[in-house]
């Protein structure tokens, strides 16, 4: 969660795509698609 502190954006790639980009307070905490919130909350893999 230190991503959550430094930063005011925040990207989340996969397999060198881009699948979300937003406000990192957003990002961490109601993101807008599923496969980010698995992979924050540790659901992924």
């Amino acid at each position: 969660q230190q991503a959550a502190r430094v930063s005011d954006f925040t990207a989340f790639f996969y397999v060198g795509k881009l699948i979300e980009y937003d406000k990192t307070s957003k990002i961490f905490t109601n993101p807008s698609l599923k496969q980010t919130e698995d992979y924050i909350r540790g659901r992924f893999g």
